[in-house]
């Protein structure tokens, strides 16, 4: 009686378990390589940064399936516009959609904010010309990351005939300004600052000079393939929320810093 017992049991467990993974929602998550760092860092070892965090959260509170699918950013664009997975989540915000007119990863993002990212200029620390968007930017070089586009920034380039120096990776634009091959580097605070911890960079050879006047800081949202649920992306922005106001997207953030 007590094998039968134990055989039942067994078998509701291995049951109940398969359920579960039917009923499991299924998320193909869309990663940039090499140049999305903190929010999406990929190596040999494992998937991580900020986004993949906040997501990793949501895996644990909601039966979900997340299968990493880790790309360069113009074949990323590509996959989205080709519609290669539908069931994808990514992150994205509404100010690229004014950059490029590029909604592909934009098309669909969550109503709730995952949090804001502030961009700044950086020179090398001797430069004492460069202080912002002025006239001693005129015909400078400006080094950006390949494929991408910051609204505000292509009138400043045009209006002081800058050229552009595009890098694959922060760790190439940075690398770039250190030896004089470009005058400036525009991006993302947090990632410029990640970047120069994780590859040993003096952050004193730099000057970092705020541009929020000239690029608005960006709001970072999860975005969605069309074949993300409903019902799910809604359940996602009440954990956002909530994440926000128990401080866990903080501590997250906090995390890279």
């Amino acid at each position: 009686m007590g094998i039968i017992k134990y055989l039942l049991f067994t078998t509701l467990i291995t049951y109940a378990l398969t359920v579960q993974a039917a009923m499991a929602e299924k998320l193909d998550y869309l990663i940039i390589a090499n140049q999305a760092e903190p929010f999406q860092i990929n190596n040999d070892a494992a998937q991580t940064g900020v986004i993949t965090d906040i997501i990793a959260s949501l895996a644990q509170k909601k039966p979900l399936e997340i299968y990493p699918q880790v790309m360069p950013f113009k074949r990323y664009l590509y996959e989205i516009k080709k519609q290669t997975y539908l069931n994808w989540i990514s992150y994205g915000s509404p100010t690229w959609r004014s950059a490029d007119g590029n909604w592909a990863q934009n098309k669909r993002l969550s109503n709730q904010s995952l949090f804001s990212a502030k961009h700044i200029m950086a020179t090398l620390k001797g430069n004492d010309q460069i202080t912002g968007f002025n006239s001693a930017l005129l015909g400078k070089t400006v080094i950006l990351l390949k494929g991408f586009k910051y609204s505000g920034l292509e009138p400043m380039i045009e209006q002081y005939q800058m050229k552009v120096l595009e890098s694959n990776s922060h760790k190439s634009a940075l690398l770039a300004l250190k030896n004089s091959r470009g005058d400036l580097f525009i991006e993302m605070k947090s990632r410029v600052l990640y970047s120069l911890k994780q590859q040993q960079i003096d952050p004193s050879l730099f000057k970092f000079t705020g541009i929020s006047d000239t690029i608005a800081p960006v709001d970072i949202h999860f975005s969605y393939g069309d074949g993300v649920p409903n019902e799910l992306v809604e359940w996602i922005d009440m954990q956002i929320l909530m994440m926000k106001a128990n401080g866990e997207i903080t501590d997250i953030l906090n995390h890279y810093q």
